[in-house]
C-alpha cells in the first residue's frame, strides 16, 4: 500500500463514508475527471464537486434499484470470490489520497497479494453474459479500476462479475495489471483538473 494514504473502515454507504467522499474525486468518476477540457461531463463534475462542499450535501444517489441490488448481492459475491481463489479478502471503507481530494472504495484487498478487488453485480444479466463471453468491461471500469491501482500503489487488480441468477458461472474475474500510460494521465489530467475547480471556487469567492 502506498505510503501517505488514510485508510477508512467506515461501512461503504454509510454517512461517514458519504462524508470522506464530498466533494473528493473518486475512483468511480475518474472519467469525468480526465474528460477533455471544455466538455460538459468536465465542467459539470466540477461543478458537482464545489456545490458538494458549498452545501454540505451530496447528490441523491440515481437507479436505486440496482444499486440495492448490487449492495444485496456483493457480500455473497465476495465469499464465492474467496472460495474460488482461496484467499481471504479484507473489507474496506475508503482510502483517501494523502491530499485529500483523491479517493477510492475497493470492494476487497488481498493483503497477502497486494493485489485489489472490484466486483459487480449487474441488475441485467446480459452484463453479465458480455464478460462471460468476451471479458467486456466498460472503459469507465477500466479507469475506475486503475485509478484505485494509482491511489494505492497497489499493481495488480481484480475485476470479477457475479450474477447469482445464474446456475454456472456465476462468478468470473479478470485479472487488470497497472497501466503506466494511464498513471500519467491521471497524474497530469488530474493535476489541471484540481486547479480549475480551485479556480472556479476562487471565481464564486467560495472562502472554503
Amino acid at each position: 500500500m502506498k505510503n501517505g494514504v488514510i485508510i477508512s473502515n467506515c461501512f461503504q454507504g454509510s454517512p461517514e463514508w458519504f462524508e470522506l467522499r464530498r466533494g473528493v474525486v473518486t475512483a468511480s468518476n475518474v472519467h469525468k475527471a480526465i474528460a477533455k477540457k471544455g466538455t460538459e461531463t468536465r465542467n459539470g463534475f466540477i461543478s458537482e464537486l464545489i456545490a458538494q462542499i458549498a452545501t454540505d450535501e451530496l447528490p441523491e444517489q440515481i437507479n436505486a434499484r440496482a444499486m440495492e441490488w448490487g449492495k444485496a448481492q456483493e457480500p455473497v459475491a465476495r465469499s464465492t470470490y474467496e472460495f474460488a481463489r482461496g484467499v481471504e479478502v479484507e473489507e474496506i471503507g475508503f482510502i483517501l489520497s494523502d491530499c485529500k481530494r483523491l479517493g477510492a472504495s475497493p470492494d476487497g484487498l488481498i493483503i497477502k497479494e497486494n493485489r485489489g478487488l472490484e466486483i459487480k453485480c449487474p441488475f441485467t444479466s446480459k452484463v453479465h453474459v458480455d464478460f462471460l463471453l468476451m471479458d467486456k468491461i466498460k472503459l469507465e471500469y477500466i479507469y475506475q479500476v486503475q485509478f484505485s491501482m494509482w491511489i494505492t500503489g497497489l499493481d495488480t487488480w481484480d475485476f470479477a462479475s457475479f450474477d447469482p441468477r445464474f446456475k454456472k458461472t456465476l462468478l468470473k474475474f479478470h485479472t487488470i495489471e497497472k497501466d503506466d500510460a494511464l498513471f500519467e494521465r491521471f497524474k497530469n489530467d488530474i493535476g489541471e483538473f484540481l486547479i480549475d475547480m480551485d479556480a472556479a471556487v476562487n471565481k464564486l469567492a467560495l472562502g472554503f
